[in-house]
């Protein structure tokens, strides 16, 4: 099927007199979770991760994809037509080996930033209005048309029109600045106080927005909000998508945008006009949660640890011979079930990753229904899942041994859970500190033996939005966003066995004022206890012991009166 997709794609390039053609993973909105009309590379190659790239040539396939997915893409792409490399690549890849001078390779740039474009400066490239994964996609699914509704002032804690005053004020300092125009799907919904269901994963409104000193403009089909939502909005203008580029045109003054979040179709319209790059500002004001955000948050997670608890309670008690029965895709829509029962829950935050023994080392592993691993025998099984319910957005890995656990095992679990309390006990001054800063913290007790993990340590997540939130981020990358009171962020440090197991232990947290005047500190959102099992109380110093009995406290107060008898049961168990 794949090869015949391939085969009809190259007869229309060279319809076209083209000598390739380059398929991202991303949409029209650069989304993270691309939603199902958009899932070209999906279609085109079989790939499923939310990262990756192909350039397809006449006699091959050349495949571009990060750390995470290389693994993913060896069981997934047929050698006989792929070529895969890691993106890391990039600067130095010898174009020369495959692709001819001259040779014409074409693309959509509806779907492409201008700096993703970069990437293939040596190359000639050749825009085409058209996406021509669309012309061969017979049953290509329809785009999202999911209803828009209301999210209540209560959650988000500041009306939309207070958020609308911010982006002028952005305005008003910026000389001659008349309009920001903003293409972050994330940053539209935040503004407007709207939420959809575009894409899986997010409660998301996919569609452009433009705030003038006079005007507010939303572009999406006004058919999909209710007659009280219209209401409610009455002063924001909406408009069809096909009206972006004409509202663009009448602006008199300088346009601010950031061509970071904007494919190079969008950019192309608005450097037309007086204009002037520079980071989104909505990024920031809606990374730092106010009061009403962070009690949501709280509350959600609450939610989050009951249905968690539940689960891991499930697993525990669980016979040998009913495990046995029982796979990682079962686990996943287990516990989506228990989430479901969870007050204001809407859908995961993410599909669950569930990985058991050597499949728990691929750090963004999905188990597919049929060739997902039962759970027979003994090794460490991964759970990494959130769910997004009004109010908030949870994240959460958690570990835990079948069987008895291994030395190594207990080794580096304890090596892990070290490092995430040290970044979870950080105390930091205001203003001076980025994730970068910290990212050592937890990394410091795998350095000490050569160890080390090839992911960031921490990433910024979304209220009710989406579970990976920028500016913020805890990575050795990660210097150009200050952390601020309100950032919510998590704590994942992890250790991988390539064919053997993997450890991540993940919380979220938000930043909060500290003790110490100008100081700030981490305070925990997550409520679920560590895999007791798994913890070398011997290698844990004073200090650690009583940051663990402290958080298996705070625990007990807050769930275990919701917990059902048998998770109750479990609960006590893990308690330090």
């Amino acid at each position: 099927m794949i090869e015949q997709r391939l085969n009809n794609l190259r007869k229309l390039l060279k319809q076209h007199n083209l000598n390739g053609y380059i398929v991202p993973t991303l949409d029209e909105y650069l989304s993270e979770y691309a939603p199902d009309y958009a899932k070209r590379l999906e279609y085109i190659t079989g790939f499923t991760g939310s990262n990756g790239l192909a350039v397809i040539l006449q006699d091959t396939v050349l495949f571009f994809t990060d750390g995470r997915y290389i693994n993913q893409c060896f069981s997934q792409l047929d050698d006989n037509l792929f070529e895969v490399f890691d993106q890391q690549l990039w600067p130095q890849f010898n174009w020369s080996d495959y692709i001819a001078d001259g040779q014409m390779i074409g693309y959509d740039p509806k779907i492409f930033t201008t700096n993703q474009l970069n990437h293939f400066s040596k190359l000639n490239l050749q825009p085409h209005s058209s996406n021509l994964i669309d012309e061969i996609w017979e049953d290509q699914p329809a785009k999202p048309n999911s209803a828009i509704y209301d999210y209540p002032v209560k959650y988000a804690g500041e009306g939309y029109n207070e958020k609308i005053a911010k982006c002028r004020d952005v305005l008003e300092k910026n000389d001659e600045a008349e309009a920001l125009v903003i293409t972050n799907a994330d940053s539209v919904c935040w503004l407007l106080n709207i939420r959809a269901h575009d894409v899986e994963f997010s409660p998301l409104l996919l569609a452009n927005a433009i705030i003038t000193k006079d005007s507010a403009y939303l572009f999406a089909d006004v058919q999909r909000l209710d007659a009280t939502l219209n209401s409610q909005r009455n002063d924001i203008t909406i408009l069809p998508e096909s009206e972006f580029e004409s509202i663009v045109a009448k602006i008199n003054g300088k346009i601010l945008f950031d061509q970071t979040q904007c494919s190079s179709h969008i950019a192309s319209i608005i450097k037309k006009q007086s204009h002037q790059n520079m980071p989104n500002p909505i990024m920031l004001f809606k990374a730092c949660k106010n009061d009403a955000e962070i009690k949501y948050m709280q509350e959600g997670h609450v939610q989050d640890a009951v249905a968690v608890c539940e689960l891991l309670a499930f697993i525990e008690q669980a016979s040998s011979e009913d495990l046995n029965e029982i796979s990682e895709y079962d686990i996943g829509e287990k516990l989506t079930a228990l989430r479901a029962k969870g007050n204001g829950y809407i859908f995961d935050s993410f599909p669950t990753i569930c990985g058991y023994q050597e499949n728990g080392a691929i750090i963004h592993y999905r188990a597919q229904p049929e060739s997902a691993k039962k759970i027979i025998g003994r090794g460490l099984l991964l759970i990494d899942s959130g769910g997004q319910y009004m109010g908030a957005t949870t994240d959460i890995t958690r570990v835990i041994s079948i069987g008895a656990p291994t030395t190594e095992h207990k080794k580096y679990y304890t090596k892990v859970l070290k490092g995430h309390i040290a970044l979870a006990r950080a105390i930091f001054p205001k203003n001076k500190v980025s994730g970068a800063h910290l990212d050592i913290l937890a990394r410091q007790y795998l350095w000490q033996s050569g160890d080390d993990y090839a992911h960031g340590t921490g990433h910024g997540v979304g209220s009710c939005l989406s579970v990976h939130e920028g500016p913020q981020n805890i990575s050795l990358s990660g210097f150009s966003a200050k952390l601020q009171k309100g950032m919510v962020t998590s704590n994942e440090p992890g250790y991988y066995v390539d064919g053997e197991f993997g450890i991540r232990i993940e919380n979220m947290m938000y930043v909060q004022e500290s003790e110490n005047l100008n100081y700030l500190s981490f305070k925990m959102l997550t409520l679920v206890p560590y895999a007791k099992n798994l913890i070398d109380l011997r290698a844990l110093d004073e200090t650690e012991q009583k940051y663990l009995h402290s958080y298996c406290q705070e625990i007990k107060n807050k769930i275990h009166p919701l917990l059902s008898t048998q998770a109750k049961k479990w609960l006590d168990g893990n308690l330090i």
